[in-house]
This record gives C-alpha cells, sequence and structure tokens, in this order.
C-alpha cells in the first residue's frame, strides 16, 4: 500500500481524474479472476498445467508476466491470475461471504491482509480463483498488483 501510495504521489498529474493507484480488494481481484462465470481458474473450470505456472508445471520458479497469455487469461483479459506469485490484495483476512462494509477495506486497521491466486510451488488445486491465504513464513512467493480504480471509502 505504500508502494502504491508512492505511484499516485509520482503519477497524480497522469491519473484521470477520480482514480488512484491501489491495491484490489479481495472481490475486486476474485471477479478479475473469474470473470462472470464463476470459472475454478481464469480460463475455465478445468484444470489445465499450461495455462498457469503451478507445481506441475515445472517452471520451479517465477515466469515472467504474460507467459501463459492469452490461454490462461481470464475473460477480462488478466494475466498470470493463477499461480506465479500470491497476490497481496487489500482486504484484511475476514470470514466469507465477503461484506464490504465489515472493517476489511480499511486501509488503517491493522491484520493480515488476504494473498490470492497461489504460487509456482502450489499445484493446481491451490491456484483455483476461490483460494484465499493469509502471509506466513511459508509464502516466499508473493507479489502483487495494481489497479486504477476510484479511492476506497
Amino acid at each position: 500500500m505504500d508502494y502504491c501510495q508512492w505511484l499516485n504521489n509520482s503519477f497524480k498529474d497522469e491519473l484521470p481524474s477520480g482514480l488512484v493507484l491501489r491495491l484490489p480488494t479481495e472481490a475486486e481481484w476474485e471477479k478479475a479472476a473469474r470473470g462472470t462465470g464463476a470459472n475454478a481458474w481464469p480460463w475455465g473450470n478445468e484444470s489445465d498445467t499450461i495455462k498457469c505456472n503451478s507445481d506441475e508445471s515445472g517452471q520451479g520458479g517465477t515466469t515472467p508476466v504474460g507467459r501463459y497469455s492469452p490461454r490462461g487469461d481470464s475473460p477480462y483479459g488478466c494475466a498470470d491470475m493463477a499461480g506465479n506469485v500470491w497476490e497481496w490484495t487489500h482486504s484484511l483476512r475476514k470470514p466469507y461471504p465477503y461484506q464490504s462494509n465489515d472493517g476489511r477495506e480499511d486501509k488503517n486497521s491493522s491484520g493480515r491482509r488476504v494473498l490470492r491466486g497461489g504460487s509456482f510451488g502450489m499445484s493446481m488445486s491451490m491456484v483455483r480463483c476461490a483460494v484465499r491465504a493469509v502471509p506466513s513464513l511459508l509464502y516466499d512467493t508473493v507479489g502483487f498488483r495494481v489497479v486504477a480504480s476510484p479511492n476506497l471509502s
């Protein structure tokens, strides 16, 4: 979130009015990954090791963004939503169902933020769109994506 703040300060004159750069909420991340059909994986409901960087792909490490595009992209054209690295979201870990007004999107609250997407070291069952994790010492393969969106109130 500090990096996003730095980006916003650095590019404030270039951003369209009303938009900021920030981490996606957990709900935004999942929607971008699943599409409207609630896919198990970004590309659909069938496991396919040639569409993402999971343990079964045999890469053994991260790969460049877009290596599995377009075959592994989500319905919205988002690349690498499954595998490669776990991705930070803005959301604090709270139970489902998702409630945007339960404090999970309070940027000033402390607590563990949710990771989504799995990593190159996880099996295909763990890089599904629905899998959620919280940071621990086990997740040394964490990254993030930035969205341009209205600020969270």
